[in-house]
């Protein structure tokens, strides 16, 4: 059974709730795990779980930031927990449609590791030190062969994602609004009354909350992975007595 009763209004208990959110996908990112299978056999299809898992664990690192500075964490550390955790229920919804989306998007990992090495020997160093690079390139290469990953033509963006899907409105809606806050924009820059009201604060405490349920609830009906026993582990660490270091 979902909880998805949402926090609003009372500051200590909106961190709370995100708080035990986080602790939740933690949770069943830990039960899922079991089930995740070695993947080192080219062309055989993947258990959904070897994705799925690192999502949650992201999604909760996501819900962390909201919280992480307590009463005073800035509106646009707010906006960017937000907008990852959106972009991480859709992540989910998208790979969890076919092993096409899977496979892809652990070729995007290969990909970025290796684009970010590139950017690297552009850079003004020593031989000795691009040499190096150079060789991490290639081992990364051997080892993603071994795996049955190659390099992506490039990454699938968000905007790529929500195309003729029924969540492209409340894409078009919400998301002008993280990327304005997360981004030094104009009106953040300028209007930071405007930016620091509780309109929008609210509006970004309810969607964290909101898609963090929705992620729990994908993994709830796909897996059977009970969100109510999570949440129940997660408010029981959350009460547990901390240690006191003397």
């Amino acid at each position: 059974m979902l909880h998805s009763s949402i926090t609003v209004g009372d500051g200590p208990a909106e961190l709370q709730a995100l708080q035990i959110l986080a602790l939740s996908l933690v949770e069943a990112a830990s039960r899922l795990s079991p089930a995740i299978k070695p993947d080192t056999t080219p062309g055989v299809p993947l258990s959904p779980e070897v994705v799925v898992a690192p999502l949650l664990v992201a999604g909760a690192r996501a819900l962390s930031l909201g919280y992480f500075a307590g009463p005073e964490t800035p509106i646009e550390v707010l906006a960017l927990s937000v907008r990852n955790t959106f972009e991480i229920w859709f992540r989910l919804l998208h790979l969890l449609e076919s092993d096409g989306n899977r496979q892809a998007w652990r070729n995007e990992a290969i990909t970025d590791q290796i684009q970010i090495y590139e950017a690297m020997l552009k850079l003004q160093a020593p031989s000795n030190v691009k040499s190096a690079i150079q060789g991490e390139i290639e081992r990364i290469e051997r080892e993603a062969a071994v795996r049955g990953l190659s390099r992506a033509k490039g990454p699938l963006m968000m905007s790529d994602l929500v195309k003729g899907k029924q969540y492209k409105g409340e894409y078009d809606a919400f998301y002008k609004l993280y990327s304005k806050l997360v981004h030094p924009s104009a009106w953040f820059v300028n209007m930071p009354t405007a930016v620091g009201s509780e309109m929008y604060h609210t509006t970004l405490i309810v969607n964290a909350q909101v898609y963090g349920w929705h992620i729990l609830k994908i993994v709830e009906d796909r897996f059977g992975i009970s969100s109510d026993q999570c949440r129940q582990i997660a408010i029981a660490q959350l009460q547990a007595p901390r240690a006191v270091i003397n």
